[in-house]
């Protein structure tokens, strides 16, 4: 089996045009259970600051099956989130990005390309970060005010959903007498992160079903939430 090839990854404010050495990952569970379910990991973008945990972004390209790429971290459920009882403790997180995203090493240097990545260290690094918890249904807002990630994306946020594109036995993986739950990060426009403050995830689910909106990241889709008289 060919070895993924391993890039770094760098903070979206500050990308870098240096050169980064060759590394050599230790055995990850992680990276084996998405092999196992999604498919070949073909690159690993390997996190350069362990802060406090390190984050790998697994690249799982398309495939005639699977017409669209994966993007999974691992690392984040290395340490146990601060949850509430009953809560799960441990997660990791995924995105489905359509098939000809462009994450070469060029390209990447651009925010319109860079932002998944950066959205997903972000919020693998957040609950580690301020002693707190993501989960099912958790919307996280890009700033406050919550502003799009790139020039041109529209999107302001992002909610955690089921990995609904994902079989079924992705969602879960005993390991270590710990079960980490993987999470799907959908990025919503700002009327969808209010109906989900105001009114709970269940509503943002039926306005995607009526719109027919998936876990897939497609640039540039309608928003779902409806307007009356220029309001939402």
């Amino acid at each position: 089996m060919t070895e993924p090839t391993i890039a770094p990854l760098y903070p979206l404010a500050a990308p870098t045009q240096q050169p980064m050495a060759p590394a050599t990952l230790p055995h990850d569970p992680i990276a084996d259970h998405i092999a196992q379910h999604l498919g070949r990991i073909d690159t690993v973008f390997h996190d350069t600051v362990a802060d406090p945990v390190q984050v790998d972004i697994h690249v799982v390209p398309a495939t005639t099956q699977t017409p669209f790429l994966r993007l999974v971290t691992s690392g984040m459920s290395s340490r146990p989130m601060a949850t509430p009882d009953g809560a799960p403790p441990y997660g990791e997180l995924m995105m489905a990005l359509p098939a000809d995203w462009k994450l070469d090493a060029q390209s990447i240097q651009d925010e319109r390309w860079y932002w998944p990545l950066a959205l997903l260290r972000h919020l693998a690094h957040y609950p580690h970060q301020h002693a707190t918890w993501l989960g099912l249904g958790h919307t996280v807002p890009n700033g406050h005010p919550a502003k799009p990630y790139a020039k041109g994306a529209g999107f302001t946020g992002a909610i955690l959903l089921p990995p609904a594109s994902a079989p079924e036995a992705f969602a879960s993986l005993a390991q270590d007498g710990k079960d980490v739950y993987f999470h799907c990060v959908v990025p919503l426009y700002d009327a969808e992160l209010n109906l989900v403050k105001r009114k709970g995830f269940p509503e943002l689910l039926d306005a995607f079903n009526d719109k027919g909106v998936t876990d897939l990241v497609v640039p540039g889709r309608k928003n779902t939430v409806k307007k009356f008289l220029g309001l939402f």
